[in-house]
């Protein structure tokens, strides 16, 4: 299973011509592009299932993001997201626990393990977790494949300061100005459309398995 050149044809193309007019020209290179997709996560699945049986219940419908843009509230205006995405987790992309994403993009796509954050009462638990017996999260960090190959958690909307009540002389007080808890891989067009992508990919996303299990045991403590 693999991700067509096409598939980044179409974005690469709807960047360019961002618009409900063009889109309702294009929506059968649209669909195309979206069932090679859905077709590509139905396989993550599966082999995400095999280190994760948290998400074997998971279809590619539960997991991938619709491409329509909410414009409600966004000064930018334009109709369609230039990318697809994808976040396979218990309950799905709604289901508030951490995860594997997959993002396609032109020469911006990534995978990620881990955390995204939006409850900020999910946030205080990780953050007093971390606090009070932050051992079991720093092994995880520092251990020497998910650093070969992440480097360390990605620092997307960090916070630039602490958090209050927590003490500045904590040795670690660094984690907790995380806003969301992941680690993130980029790949390049060629990486995603090569013919060992699926395969690479699962390779990935595994060594980031003891974080994202750490991050659901700690979201669904009583």
């Amino acid at each position: 299973m693999v991700i067509k050149p096409s598939v980044f044809d179409f974005l690469v193309e709807l960047e360019e011509n961002n618009s409900r007019e063009w889109f309702h020209q294009n929506k059968k290179r649209y669909d195309a592009a979206l069932k090679n997709v859905q077709e590509f996560v139905t396989q993550m699945i599966a082999g995400i299932s095999v280190f994760d049986s948290s998400v074997s219940s998971q279809t590619a419908k539960d997991c991938i993001f619709r491409i329509y843009r909410d414009i409600r509230f966004s000064q930018d205006k334009t109709p369609y997201k230039t990318h697809f995405g994808a976040y396979i987790a218990p309950g799905g992309r709604k289901g508030g626990n951490a995860g594997y994403y997959i993002h396609i993009q032109n020469n911006k796509s990534f995978l990620v393990g881990g955390l995204w954050v939006i409850d900020p009462a999910i946030l205080k638990k990780v953050r007093d977790e971390i606090y009070y017996a932050p051992e079991e999260l720093v092994d995880i960090l520092e251990n020497k494949t998910f650093k070969s190959t992440f480097g360390a958690l990605a620092d997307e909307d960090n916070f630039k300061k602490a958090p209050k009540n927590y003490s500045v002389d904590f040795e670690y007080i660094h984690l907790l100005k995380y806003r969301h808890y992941c680690a993130e891989k980029a790949v390049t067009n060629a990486e995603v459309t090569a013919e060992n992508f699926l395969e690479k990919c699962l390779q990935i996303l595994e060594i980031s398995v003891p974080l994202v299990k750490y991050m659901n045991k700690v979201i669904h403590y009583e």
